[in-house]
């Protein structure tokens, strides 16, 4: 019932208000888990302090982001929280701030400071306060190669002070014509105790619809997606979480 109450004023939403001038990105992603009985909510608030422009599909806005914006998130699985984070600019420098709860805003929280070159590349070092651990800063790297007007791979690495955690994400962005397009994610994440690799591609048949089929930690991994319009648009993920769970997932974006 409460999937079907969001959707409906989502969908009225981005039919009542539809721009192409996007600055405000609101979605509700609800996930059960089929072999436990066990199901989650998450809603989130995204707004960017100045207009951002579709890259060839209605979900991508290019690989960087290089204008202020605050996140607003609200979660409701095992434990109830909401957090905050997002990117001050003033100039070329940017400030990123994160709370992971806000009802202890004096036990998780981060900072940091990070500057972007050429409108290409970002980067960032961040402190991170931990409740029930070890201060930890991170030095994160972003970088955007435009390869032409519909194609570009972008590069996020991102790594503790110390090596022993660290990520490395890979975006490639392909127009094929017409209004078909591809997308292909790949990452690598390292830790102490484990280390895993991902990948997702996703093929746009046209400007409505969109199928991907990836991988998790080795686990199989396959969505859809359906845009109503340029303003909102629903999603379908079934994930496989081990030899024997699996997770369904339904989200919704409305995006003004």
């Amino acid at each position: 019932m409460k999937i079907l109450i969001i959707l409906i004023f989502s969908l009225c939403s981005s039919l009542c208000f539809a721009n192409t001038d996007i600055t405000w990105f609101n979605q509700a992603v609800y996930t059960k888990f089929e072999d436990a009985d066990v199901h989650s909510w998450q809603v989130s608030s995204h707004y960017y302090f100045a207009p951002q422009a579709y890259f060839g599909v209605w979900d991508d806005f290019g690989y960087l982001d290089t204008d202020s914006n605050i996140l607003l998130t609200y979660n409701n699985d095992e434990d109830v929280y909401t957090g905050v984070e997002g990117e001050a600019f003033f100039g070329n420098w940017f400030i990123p701030l994160g709370i992971a709860d806000l009802g202890s805003t004096d036990d998780d929280y981060s900072i940091g400071v990070g500057h972007l070159f050429y409108d290409s590349f970002k980067a960032s070092v961040r402190h991170q306060r931990l409740k029930n651990g070890e201060d930890i800063t991170w030095v994160q790297g972003q970088l955007n190669i435009d390869l032409n007007n519909d194609a570009y791979v972008g590069i996020t690495a991102n790594s503790d002070d110390s090596l022993d955690d660290w990520t490395v994400e890979v975006r490639y962005f392909r127009g094929l014509g017409g209004e078909k397009f591809f997308t292909l994610d790949l990452s690598h994440h390292n830790q102490t105790t484990k280390n895993h690799n991902d990948f997702l591609a996703n093929y746009y048949f046209n400007q409505h619809f969109a199928l991907g089929v990836g991988s998790h930690a080795s686990h199989l991994l396959i969505e859809g997606k359906y845009f109503v319009n340029h303003s909102f648009f629903v999603k379908a993920r079934y994930q496989e979480q081990s030899d024997d769970e699996q997770s369904l997932e339904m989200s919704m974006q409305a995006q003004f």
